[in-house]
């Protein structure tokens, strides 16, 4: 019997960012078989190609395919990639946002039906800041808000520029169905106070 664990929202040191979402990762990769890690698949949406999930993503790659995952990925920020992260892209369905109104949304992770990790707001550039983040382990909730939250994002973004016209309420639908997330998550709890204006 699966033991349901609920999303806690974690304030996480920059030094300690990619090797808690390696770990994270690791960790869904040893109970593969506990979680349902087929049909919807796995799901990023990134700040940049050097953000620290796309960096957890690509050490464990090989392990990644061999699951059978199906990923799909939409970096905001097109900047150059360590040749980790080219190698785990490479021949992943992937698009470049360029759009400066998403870094108001969050970074994420969704694997299957279950799994789900949620960065800080996209403006705070991990790699400098401590940040915001949400650990899902077990909760269909969380992963169905991100998969849908990527998927908005994904309807408007290309390999090259974002539609304009239909950037705008994309991204209030991403912070609004976050916010509904981290409701979600408070539930018989007093919910967290957090700001990721910055």
């Amino acid at each position: 019997m699966r033991t349901f664990t609920p999303p806690r929202m974690h304030v996480v040191r920059k030094e300690e960012k990619e090797a808690r979402l390696t770990a994270f990762i690791a960790d869904l990769l040893a109970n593969a078989v506990a979680c349902d890690l087929s049909g919807l698949g796995l799901t990023v949406l990134a700040r940049s190609h050097e953000s620290p999930v796309l960096k957890a993503l690509a050490a464990h790659a090989d392990a990644l395919r061999s699951a059978g995952l199906r990923m799909r990925a939409i970096v905001v920020l097109d900047e150059p990639a360590s040749p980790e992260v080219n190698a785990l892209l490479a021949g992943v369905p992937s698009r470049c946002a360029c759009d400066a109104r998403l870094l108001d949304a969050h970074e994420q992770l969704a694997v299957g039906d279950r799994v789900a990790w949620i960065g800080d707001c996209m403006r705070r550039e991990p790699t400098k800041r401590d940040a915001y983040e949400i650990y899902s382990g077990d909760c269909a909730e969380t992963a169905s808000v991100a998969h849908r939250s990527f998927d908005r994002v994904w309807s408007f973004t290309g390999t090259g520029k974002a539609e304009p016209t239909v950037a705008a309420p994309a991204v209030t639908a991403i912070t609004a169905s976050v916010e509904v997330s981290i409701a979600a998550i408070a539930e018989g709890e007093p919910a967290p106070v957090v700001s990721t204006r910055h």
